[in-house]
């Protein structure tokens, strides 16, 4: 895990980052605290990253600094113009990511893709009254689930293709990589897999996850900050990145945003990553604090219909049919708006003065309120005695028009 903050106003742009990184899964993982999460790329933009930490062993900051080497006297015009040239850099680029490599690394995620779809399908099958006849219905049925994750997202809509594989057509990923998943279907799921329509199935589950931005496997944040030439004010773009396929970063925009231009905010604090202390100083609750209120709230109001329907006389299933119906819209209707008020509270008394203060401040004091941000998380990790992976010093760099980019505090 990581802690990171970035919060701008027209002056200036602040980007904070603990220090923790974690190797290796299991009941015992290594924590470190050498990780470098803040990189500049140019004179005015810089890059924070979070969670996955590198890309097929090379850090980000390898990455960063080979970047640097090649274009870092450049004025880009635009903070997405710098991102742009930085994913270009990575695209292709033989040197840093040998094809070998490259190859391995996808094996080995469509090795874990088709044990996940085996252990899933397993778990399913076992499942008190799943109603599946054999082991293979099961299969079937699990890899439909995540099928359907893949083209679809969480409200049901069509997923589109990533632009980046716009080139990688159905015929050029079975050519490159028909033989491997062959295998790795054998391997898995023997005679099974080798049937026509599951082959074409799985061979599709596994060219959807490469051009689909739902992203099962390990990912990045990446976020760029600062000032392009063209810029009056902060600007900051975020991507979520993971593995190179056919030379090409899989990668996906998020958003993004500028300050004090058009109908933008005037000043803006995002967090990435591990930021529930953070979350609970601008919101002025706990998010878990505030999911178990919105609990209770809903079993409160639910007990008290019932005990308006006792003491109106009503029982058994004359009250049944009652709470039924208001069950569908009365009561939901009652939390939402307990849910509204809450939102407006911590917006007018906590989120809207943190945000006007942000607004009229310096570059140095947003710089140092996002490093106290990030220290909230670590003070609630250090006094849990948790390895939470969030921790050591934490970096701060500032970037203004007037300045660039600018350190307000580096670990030795």
């Amino acid at each position: 895990m990581t802690s990171e903050v970035m919060i701008m106003n027209r002056q200036a742009v602040a980007l904070a980052a603990d220090s923790a990184v974690t190797y290796g899964g299991g009941p015992e993982p290594v924590v470190t605290l050498e990780a470098e999460k803040i990189l500049p790329l140019s004179g005015s933009v810089a890059l924070m990253v979070y969670s996955r930490g590198d890309v097929l062993g090379r850090s980000w900051s390898q990455i960063a600094h080979a970047f640097r080497q090649e274009h870092g006297s450049t004025a880009f015009e635009s903070v997405a113009e710098c991102a742009k040239a930085f994913f270009a850099f990575v695209d292709g680029n033989r040197k840093l990511f040998p094809e070998r490599e490259e190859r391995e690394e996808f094996e080995e995620l469509m090795r874990a893709a088709f044990l996940t779809l085996m252990n899933h399908a397993r778990a399913m099958a076992s499942y008190p009254g799943a109603g599946y006849e054999d082991d293979a219905q099961a299969f079937e049925a699990t890899l439909e689930l995540y099928r359907s994750h893949l083209a679809n997202d969480e409200s049901g809509r069509p997923r589109a293709d990533l632009e980046v594989f716009e080139h990688l057509t159905r015929e050029r990923f079975y050519e490159i990589f028909g033989e491997m998943l062959d295998q790795l279907i054998a391997d898995a799921l023997g005679s099974f897999g080798q049937e026509e329509a599951m082959r074409a199935r799985l061979f599709d589950f596994a060219y959807m996850i490469v051009t689909k931005p739902a992203f099962l496997e390990p990912y990045a944040g990446l976020v760029f900050a600062g000032l392009g030439s063209n810029d009056i004010f902060p600007v900051f773009v975020h991507h979520y990145a993971s593995i190179l396929v056919d030379g090409v970063m899989k990668r996906a925009h998020d958003e993004t945003t500028a300050v004090g231009v058009d109908d933008g905010p005037n000043a803006f604090v995002r967090t990435f990553a591990q930021a529930d202390m953070t979350h609970a100083f601008l919101r002025g609750i706990h998010p878990l604090m505030f999911d178990m209120m919105i609990s209770m709230n809903m079993i409160t109001n639910e007990a008290a219909a019932e005990a308006a329907l006792r003491e109106a006389g009503l029982e058994g299933e004359a009250a049944g049919n009652v709470m039924e119906r208001i069950g569908q819209g009365t009561l939901p209707a009652l939390t939402g708006n307990f849910i509204k008020a809450s939102h407006a509270v911590s917006q007018e008394e906590f989120i809207k003065p943190f945000i006007q203060v942000v607004s009229a401040s310096g570059k140095r004091q947003i710089a140092e309120t996002s490093k106290a941000l990030v220290e909230l998380n670590i003070l609630k990790s250090s006094l849990h005695q948790t390895q939470t992976g969030v921790g050591g010093d934490v970096d701060v760099v500032m970037i203004s028009q007037t300045g660039g980019v600018e350190w307000y505090a580096r670990k030795a």
